[in-house]
């Protein structure tokens, strides 16, 4: 890759994850039980991490007024694991738990845009006799994204203590791309995770936050559609001025996250004040580029020098 002082005044790259982050890295929570109320959400609100929980809401566990409210206050993200958490027998069955999962949790964010991507996983331990092709339906539907799988990553199953736990959020640090943990319980519930190693593991992941990106799947997925769909054309380049349109071929109905962009401006200019459809910011330049956020498919992007 070429250095900054050999780019075209203007040329702007789409940062691999936002914030110009190594990886993402996401944390996920399966049932909705108790011990997510009582030992997670409390230790990720403590260091401004957001947690996406897999909810069903019928079961007998599910506390309503706690996932409404405290949770909700607290940041985080519902995912949504069916209603009942019960399997199905065929694809009606399947749609109609999914799709009042979807109901419920759309209704829990009423300030959030709607359509929107909602993510899915599927319900474990129960019977799902469901082609592929018939969740293929399900999802475009509802506007569903599969999660990324679980493979080895799940604590409490297949990761039994903090070093297992520590080593995902080492390899995301090493080698950037994306990372992952999924949990049942903490602290006690079921499949169950230790407080004490999950804090550990978490302590590792605040002392990585300026290397990882830790998010939710969705805007995971929005993020990365739209970054590999971008483009960047520009329209005015110079020691007054640049000029520059951002494009991707995502559906903006649904991907509407603004990516990060790192764009070569002149070497004298120390702040920048970006400008897109009304709204201007102002970064910091260092070594002839200037990082900042813009909306894709929205109003020309326009850079100017302080």
């Amino acid at each position: 890759m070429a250095g900054a002082q050999d780019k075209v005044l203007g040329s702007t790259e789409v940062a691999q994850w936002k914030d110009n982050k190594k990886a993402s890295f996401l944390l996920m929570f399966d049932d909705g039980i108790p011990t997510h109320l009582k030992n997670v959400i409390p230790e990720l609100k403590k260091r401004n991490f957001i947690g996406t929980f897999y909810l069903n809401p019928e079961v007998k566990w599910y506390s309503k007024d706690k996932w409404e409210k405290d949770a909700k206050e607290a940041g985080m993200v519902f995912g949504n694991h069916t209603m009942t958490h019960a399997g199905a027998k065929n694809a009606a069955q399947a749609e109609d738990d999914i799709s009042r999962c979807n109901e419920y949790i759309l209704k829990m964010n009423p300030e959030l845009k709607q359509p929107r991507l909602i993510s899915f996983a599927r319900p474990g331990g129960v019977d799902w006799k469901v082609t592929p092709d018939e969740m293929k339906a399900i999802y475009a539907k509802y506007n569903l994204v599969p999660r990324p799988p679980s493979d080895a990553r799940f604590g409490g199953i297949h990761i039994k203590n903090a070093d297992g736990l520590i080593k995902v959020v080492d390899l995301a640090v090493e080698k950037g791309g994306s990372e992952r943990l999924f949990f049942h319980g903490v602290g006690g519930d079921w499949l169950s995770q230790s407080t004490e190693d999950f804090v550990k593991m978490l302590d590792r992941l605040d002392a990585n936050r300026e290397k990882l990106w830790v998010t939710d799947p969705i805007s995971m997925h929005k993020y990365e559609t739209e970054r590999n769909g971008a483009q960047v054309k520009i329209l005015e380049s110079g020691e007054k001025g640049i000029r520059i349109v951002l494009s991707t071929s995502a559906d903006a109905n649904l991907y509407d996250l603004p990516l990060t962009l790192i764009t070569k401006v002149p070497a004298a200019w120390k702040k920048c004040k970006i400008t897109q459809s009304g709204k201007t910011v102002t970064a910091e330049a260092a070594n002839g580029e200037v990082q900042y956020e813009a909306l894709p498919g929205k109003d020309e992007i326009q850079i100017r020098t302080e």
